[in-house]
């Protein structure tokens, strides 16, 4: 008898703030849009509302497919349903990828730059090695709510982030509103931006690692009560969500911090706990610099989640080791393929701290998890027309063809934009995710013929 997760534990609310926890909204509001912000400058606020297009065309397409096909697979499902079992073997293991390099690069924002936030903003000093015990800590705990059990970390995961967006967005109010003056339109043009729209473009690619966790929510299709309809309608909203909030942001540290001088902001360690300081004082940088760790810690529970689901789902398909699709009894969590891919995640972690130092070790795994996400966004797309056909269904050609055509060009852009930046860090990330994309291919080209004889022989 094959395993099962706990089903009907989860409420469309659930779903929602699985998807808005996964993209750690304090974090990135505080500071992982500085990246956008070296290219867009005062034109953020543009690269903002575009990513959120791009995000928004990619939800209503997941609601789309996952109308007809939801489970703990997730993309994986997707694939494999609409293109075939190579397709989605090999979606799915660029899907590992992507969660055990997300992981290591939430892990690595708290290891490393906690200590760094502590001594520049308020002045306290922690030993370097603490970097080690950090990693441990946030991964630890992200796997330990994980394995609590469904509810309780999706609960969780909901709680922390309704108070993440609640307060970040009532501290952008106060930036906009405290001073009348600085409000500008023109922050939603490409004037600001390096090379004008090109910067604007290039912006978008960093803005939408800041969206990129909206899709964690679609390995719970087992999990969700009436999972057709719910889990694409969640994420779905989660990147409505996301997308407003990630605008109200963008222009309020934009215009707080001047959109001439956004090119200081790109280089600051955390420029909107300064920004925070600066309009609320130490008690508001307190805060925000509280719910930036929380985040982080909040999308640990979330990516250990979603990874963990896809990993059982592909072991119970006979894709990956049995021992992964191990449900824990009282719990019903997949406990050991989340025990796996932390160590995993940690590991890499390590390594690359070791091997490229601290914050090379964090740009590193961010660009592959970045490269991977945008690998399995595009083939998952590409799924859709495959289901309905495959289903006898009939199609929409707007909807169920050329949107996913135009989105999967739109991600192609975004995917060649990451290799513009070439550097040591950048090579060696992309190497890292060609030479896994090339084991991925041969390990899907075995697993499918594997398959096919154990279907054979079942016959």
């Amino acid at each position: 008898m094959k395993s099962s997760l706990k089903k009907d534990s989860l409420s469309l609310s659930n779903v929602i703030f699985q998807g808005v926890a996964g993209s750690a909204p304090a974090g990135a509001a505080v500071a992982t849009l500085t990246g956008s912000a070296a290219f867009a400058l005062g034109s953020l606020p543009l690269s903002a509302v575009v990513a959120f297009i791009i995000v928004l065309i990619n939800a209503v397409i997941i609601n789309r497919i996952s109308r007809h096909v939801a489970g703990a697979g997730g993309y994986y499902a997707y694939s494999r349903e609409g293109i075939g079992n190579f397709a989605g073997i090999f979606t799915g293991w660029m899907y590992i990828m992507y969660q055990i390099m997300s992981l290591a690069f939430i892990g690595l924002s708290v290891a490393i730059f906690l200590p760094a936030l502590l001594g520049t903003v308020f002045g306290i000093d922690i030993p370097f090695y603490s970097w080690v015990l950090l990693l441990i800590l946030i991964m630890g705990f992200g796997y330990f709510v994980s394995f609590s059990g469904v509810r309780n970390s999706v609960r969780y995961a909901m709680v922390m982030a309704t108070i993440e967006v609640v307060v970040v967005a009532a501290v952008s109010i106060i930036i906009i509103t405290a001073k009348p003056s600085i409000n500008t339109a023109s922050v939603f043009t490409p004037v600001y931006a390096v090379h004008g729209f090109t910067g604007v473009m290039l912006g978008v690619l960093f803005m939408y690692t800041a969206f990129s966790g909206f899709g964690t929510a679609t390995p719970l299709g087992e999990e969700a009560k009436n999972a057709n309809a719910v889990i694409g309608k969640g994420v779905l909203i989660s990147a409505i969500v996301l997308g407003l909030f990630f605008t109200l942001v963008s222009y309020a540290f934009t215009v707080g911090w001047g959109p001439t001088r956004m090119l200081t902001y790109s280089t600051e360690l955390v420029p909107g706990i300064i920004l925070a300081k600066n309009y609320l004082g130490l008690a508001g940088a307190i805060v925000i610099t509280v719910l930036f760790v929380n985040s982080l810690f909040t999308d640990s529970v979330v990516f250990t989640n979603s990874l963990s689901r896809v990993v059982f789902s592909m072991s119970r398909d006979n894709v990956l080791p049995g021992i992964l699709s191990s449900v824990h009894s009282r719990r019903q969590t997949p406990h050991v393929a989340a025990g796996v891919m932390v160590i995993i995640s940690f590991i890499i972690g390590v390594i690359s701290v070791i091997t490229l130092g601290g914050f090379n070790a964090f740009l590193f795994a961010g660009i592959a998890a970045t490269l991977s996400a945008l690998l399995v966004h595009m083939i998952a797309n590409a799924s859709l027309a495959g289901i309905l056909h495959k289903m006898k269904l009939k199609m929409n050609i707007a909807m169920d063809v050329v949107l996913p055509a135009v989105s999967i060009v739109i991600l192609a852009f975004v995917f060649y934009g990451s290799f513009i930046s070439i550097d040591k860090v950048v090579i060696i990330a992309s190497v890292s995710f060609i030479v896994w994309a090339i084991a991925g291919l041969i390990y899907s080209a075995i697993s499918r013929k594997y398959l096919m004889h154990v279907q054979i022989s079942q016959n």
